[in-house]
C-alpha cells in the first residue's frame, strides 16, 4: 500500500507538470475542449490499481556477471525461509567453544530521536494532512451552500436545476451535484438586459449539463493526496481556468463574433470576483490578468474543424493507453521448487558434539546415548533397502465363504430337529438352504500374476443374481497412488482391484540417494582429482542402472 502511494504521488505529480506544459499549445492547436480534457490524465493514473505480473517478466540486471532480478515481490518468502536448515542450538548441539568477546569500546546506544520511525511518521503526517484537506474543503462548501441558499429566492427551473437570487452572490454560479442549483445576484434578472441573462444562465446550466461539479467534486482526493504540492495548487487554479474556457466553448458553439464579444464583455464583467472551491462560479479561473487574456482570446479563438477534432482524439486515445505504463507493478513469487533446490544443495553437516567432562575424582563422565546410525545408502541398484511391510494378503474368501455356508446348513439342521421335523423335510429343507448359498470361484492367470475370486449370490426374495469380483494384481506396485485399491460397481454387482507387486518407491530412493552422494563427491576438494574422477564415474554407472530400474518398473506399471 506505501509502494502505491508513493508511485501515485511520484506519478501523479509528473502528469499534472506535463500537462501544465502542454494546456496551452494544446488549446491554441486543438481547442479548450481539448486541453481541458488533458486533466483526465493524472485522474486516471490516480485510480488505476497496482499491476501484478508473472515473476517470468520481471526485469533482470548484471552484477559482476550475474544475474539477479530486480523488483520481485515474493508472497512466500516466509514459506522459503522455513526450507533454510536450523541452526546447530535449534538442533540441540553445542559448539566447542564461545567466540571471545569483542576487545573495543562498546558501541553507545543511539539517540531517542535517532530510534523514531520517520518513514512511518511522515506517512501519518501525509494522510493526515490528506484527510484534513477533504475535510476542510467540504465544511467550506457546505457552510457556502449552506448561506447562499438561506436567503435565496426561487425565479426559476430549468429542468432539474433551480435558478434562485442570493444577496450573498456577487457573480452568477452554479454548485451541487444531486440538488442542482444556479445562484444568480440578487436582483440580476431585473437589471440585466435578457441577453446578458440568458448568457449567464446559459453558462451556469452548461456546467450542470457538461458534468463540471461531479469532475470538480471527483478530483477533491487527488488534489489531497498532492496537499503540500505547490506543483498541485497551481495546477489546480491551472484545471478551473481551462473548464471555464471549455464551458465558453460549448455555450459559444454556432455563435457569430458579435455574440461572442458580447459574451467576452459579461464574463470579463466578473473578473473581480474570487472564486469559490467546490463551485463553478462565472468569474471562476479569473485569479490574475492572464487567465482572462487567454479566456478571451479562446473566444475569439476559430472553431476547430473536423480534421482537427479527429487528430485530437487520436492523440488523446494513444496518451489514455500510455497512461497504464506508468503503473505500480508487482512481480509474482517464483516457485517453491527453484527456491528448495537452491537451499538444498548447501545443507551443513551436523557439528561433532564435545567430549564430556570428567568429573572430580577422575571418573570420566557417563557420554551421552548414542543416536541410532542411518541407514547407509545403497552403493549399487542390486542392493535394495528392506522393502516396507507390504499390504496384508486378502484372505482366502473361498474357504471363508465356504465355512459360513457350512456353519448356517448346520444351525438350520439344528434349528429344524428341534422343531420336531422329519429327515425328508430336513434334506429339503437343507436342498434349499445349498441352492440359495453364495458360489465361490476362483480364476488363476497363466502367468500366475492374477488372482480373481468371484462371489456369485443366487437371485431370492425378489433380488436378482449378484455378483462380486477381487482381483489380487502382482503386476501394479502395491504404493501406486490411486492403483492400490479400484473399485468398480456395476448393476451385476462390485468390482475389486487390489495392487500387490512390490513397492515402486524402492528404486526412486536409490536414485536419489545415488545424486545425493554425487553431489558431495563432487563437492569436497580435499581429494586428488584422480581419485574424485574414478568415484563419480563409478556413481555415473550406478545412476544409469538406478534409471533403467524405474523405467522398468514404469512400463510395468503400465501393463
Amino acid at each position: 500500500m506505501t509502494e502505491w502511494l508513493i508511485d501515485t504521488l511520484v506519478m501523479t505529480g509528473a502528469l499534472m507538470a506535463l500537462v501544465l506544459l502542454l494546456r496551452r499549445p494544446v488549446a491554441r492547436c486543438f481547442g479548450a475542449q481539448a486541453a481541458y480534457a488533458l486533466w483526465l490524465l493524472p485522474a486516471l493514473r490516480f485510480v488505476m490499481p497496482p499491476l501484478a505480473l508473472p515473476a517470468a517478466l520481471a526485469p533482470t540486471r548484471w552484477l559482476a556477471g550475474v544475474e539477479v532480478g530486480v523488483a520481485q515481490t515474493s508472497a512466500r518468502a516466509g514459506e522459503a525461509s522455513a526450507t533454510l536448515p536450523a541452526a546447530p542450538e535449534a538442533a540441540g548441539l553445542v559448539l566447542a567453544a564461545e567466540p571471545a568477546p569483542y576487545p573495543g569500546p562498546v558501541p553507545a546506544e543511539p539517540e531517542a530521536w535517532m530510534q523514531i520511525p520517520w518513514t512511518s511518521a511522515l506517512l501519518l503526517l501525509w494522510l493526515a494532512g490528506a484527510l484534513a484537506f477533504l475535510v476542510w474543503r467540504t465544511w467550506n462548501y457546505q457552510m457556502m451552500r449552506r448561506q447562499v441558499l438561506a436567503d435565496a429566492r426561487a425565479v426559476a427551473t430549468a429542468g432539474r436545476v433551480r435558478i434562485v437570487e442570493s444577496p450573498l452572490v456577487a457573480a452568477p454560479l452554479a454548485f451541487g451535484v444531486f440538488d442542482k442549483v444556479v445562484a444568480l445576484p440578487f436582483g440580476f434578472l431585473a437589471s440585466a438586459d435578457s441577453e446578458t441573462s440568458d448568457f449567464a444562465i446559459a453558462h451556469e446550466l452548461e456546467h450542470h449539463a457538461g458534468g463540471d461539479l461531479i469532475a470538480i467534486m471527483a478530483l477533491q482526493p487527488l488534489f489531497a493526496l498532492h496537499w503540500f504540492n505547490p506543483l498541485a495548487w497551481a495546477s489546480w487554479r491551472a484545471l478551473r481556468g481551462d473548464q471555464e474556457a471549455a464551458c465558453d466553448a460549448r455555450v459559444m458553439a454556432g455563435r457569430d463574433r458579435a455574440e461572442r464579444a458580447r459574451y467576452g464583455q459579461l464574463i470579463a464583467s466578473f473578473a473581480g470576483h474570487a472564486p469559490l472551491a467546490l463551485v463553478a462560479p462565472m468569474a471562476g479561473g479569473l485569479g490574475g490578468g492572464k487567465p482572462i487574456i487567454q479566456r478571451l482570446r479562446a473566444l475569439n479563438q476559430a472553431e476547430t474543424g473536423p480534421w482537427r477534432k479527429l487528430a485530437a482524439r487520436s492523440l488523446f486515445a494513444l496518451a489514455i493507453v500510455a497512461v497504464p505504463m506508468t503503473a505500480t507493478v508487482s512481480y509474482a513469487a517464483r516457485g517453491q521448487d527453484d527456491v528448495s533446490a537452491a537451499t538444498d544443495l548447501d545443507v551443513p553437516q551436523p557439528l561433532t558434539p564435545p567430549t564430556p567432562p570428567s568429573v572430580p575424582g577422575g571418573v570420566a563422565a557417563p557420554l551421552p546415548p548414542e543416536a541410532p546410525a542411518a541407514p547407509e545408502a545403497p552403493a549399487r541398484v542390486g542392493d535394495i533397502p528392506p522393502a516396507p511391510p507390504a499390504p496384508p494378503t486378502p484372505p482366502a474368501v473361498a474357504d471363508e465363504v465356504a465355512a459360513s455356508a457350512d456353519r448356517a446348513v448346520r444351525r438350520a439342521e439344528r434349528q429344524a430337529r428341534r422343531a420336531g421335523m422329519t429327515e425328508v423335510e430336513i434334506e429339503a429343507m437343507v436342498a434349499k438352504a445349498l441352492a440359495q448359498a453364495p458360489k465361490v470361484e476362483e480364476f488363476v492367470s497363466k502367468d500366475g500374476k492374477v488372482k480373481t475370486l468371484r462371489i456369485v449370490h443366487p437371485a431370492q426374495d425378489g433380488v436378482g443374481e449378484t455378483r462380486r469380483e477381487m482381483v489380487i494384481d502382482t503386476r501394479c506396485p502395491a504404493d501406486t497412488q490411486g492403483r492400490s485399491q479400484a473399485r468398480g460397481q456395476s448393476k451385476d454387482g462390485e468390482h475389486v482391484v487390489i495392487c500387490a507387486g512390490p513397492p515402486q518407491h524402492i528404486a526412486q530412493i536409490v536414485l536419489s540417494a545415488l545424486e545425493g552422494a554425487r553431489h558431495e563427491i563432487a563437492a569436497q576438494a580435499g581429494h586428488d582429482a584422480a581419485s574424485r574422477a574414478a568415484a563419480l564415474a563409478e556413481i555415473e554407472r550406478e545412476l544409469a542402472e538406478a534409471r533403467a530400474q524405474v523405467e522398468r518398473d514404469l512400463r510395468g506399471d503400465e501393463i
